[in-house]
């Protein structure tokens, strides 16, 4: 029977929580998101429609960080690295996601890509409907 060696990263310390500046991108994505919805403004009841979505981003992205927010004041034990690391030093480190482990920058490409996807593609719907001639 060979050797077997441990995880290299295993003595390494793993963080359970987003840093601050992380949960700053996704706050920025979301307005930016409720912004680019706001590009479709017209005539008749849109803007209530519109309110109502802005209110919808703000549940979805607002709820979440809240209670990891209060999960993490509740928290017993140690404290989590990623409140006094730098956003780089938290990406090479590893994550605990419900999931299992992972490097902190593929959690955080999992995390920032489904909300800066739609961002983006919303920016691009409302600048083609504002550039359109025929509108």
């Amino acid at each position: 029977m060979g050797m077997t060696i441990g995880d290299p990263r295993s003595n390494q310390p793993v963080s359970q929580d987003l840093p601050p500046q992380l949960r700053a991108i996704i706050v920025a994505l979301a307005v930016w998101l409720i912004v680019s919805v706001w590009g479709f403004v017209g005539a008749g009841y849109t803007p209530l429609v519109l309110a109502i979505v802005s209110m919808f981003i703000v549940v979805a992205v607002g709820l979440p960080l809240l209670l990891g927010l209060i999960a993490r004041r509740h928290r017993v034990g140690n404290a989590d690295p990623a409140e006094s690391d730098s956003l780089s030093e938290w990406l090479g480190r590893d994550f605990a996601a419900h999931t299992g482990r992972m490097r902190g920058a593929v959690a955080a490409a999992q995390i920032l890509l489904p909300i800066a996807a739609v961002a983006f593609g919303m920016t691009i719907f409302a600048l083609v409907r504002h550039f359109d001639v025929g509108a």
